[in-house]
């Protein structure tokens, strides 16, 4: 029985080596960039790790520019998936006391008046589900659209083409996250007309930056 024992020890032996040599592999992001952890889901891409930065830039009300910053560190206009990322937005949002641009476009499948009536019954155009879509698929917006300031759309402009007398109307497509401070609300998620400076005169609080992200290195 003693010789058994012995060979039974002996052929596990390599297995047991073998395992004692597995490293666990480092996750890491790329320099100026924050580790996260999220939930995989499936519409997150199964994403377990998310790296994101506030990108400094006042230009990027324009989402062209917005794309092209974070571009620049090989990333891309994302979005915050959890209270712990949102947290950590919104503490530079406070200390700059200016907004910070985050993915989200508005859905072309929601252009129609009635789609726009649909959302408030809960339809795909409600504003939890699919009345802004992602570009990046990295993203669960689950959580960040039930952080709305207001009911959006909740801007539109106005105007005519010289020498036509048609009237143009155009909505806030793209997203923000904004100040804290000037909403005095817990949500801060507001919508805002893409590619349109915004008017101090009239209160509308400026940019800083933008929300980039990219996966771990």
């Amino acid at each position: 029985m003693k010789h058994i024992v012995i060979i039974i020890l002996v052929s596990f032996l390599p297995s047991i080596l073998a395992a004692s040599n597995v490293t666990e592999k480092v996750v890491k992001c790329p320099k100026g960039f924050k580790l996260y952890e999220r939930v995989p889901t499936d519409r997150n891409k199964n994403t377990k790790y998310w790296c994101m930065q506030v990108v400094e830039n006042e230009d990027v009300y324009d989402r062209p520019t917005a794309r092209s910053v974070c571009l620049d560190y090989d990333a891309v206009i994302t979005t915050v998936e959890n209270q712990k990322e949102l947290d950590d937005v919104n503490a530079l949002i406070r200390k700059n006391n200016k907004r910070v641009a985050v993915d989200g476009v508005f859905n072309p499948k929601c252009r129609a008046f009635a789609d726009w009536r649909m959302r408030k019954f809960g339809g795909l155009c409600a504003k939890e589900k699919e009345l802004f879509v992602l570009e990046d698929d990295h993203t669960d917006p689950s959580f960040i659209f039930t952080k709305w300031t207001g009911e959006p759309p909740t801007a539109s402009d106005k105007y005519k083409e010289k020498g036509d007398d048609t009237e143009i109307f155009t909505i806030a497509e793209c997203l923000s996250l904004h100040n804290l401070l000037a909403l005095e609300t817990k949500g801060n998620l507001k919508d805002f007309l893409c590619g349109e400076e915004p008017d101090k005169q009239v209160g509308e609080v400026p940019f800083f930056g933008v929300l980039c992200g990219c996966p771990p290195v």
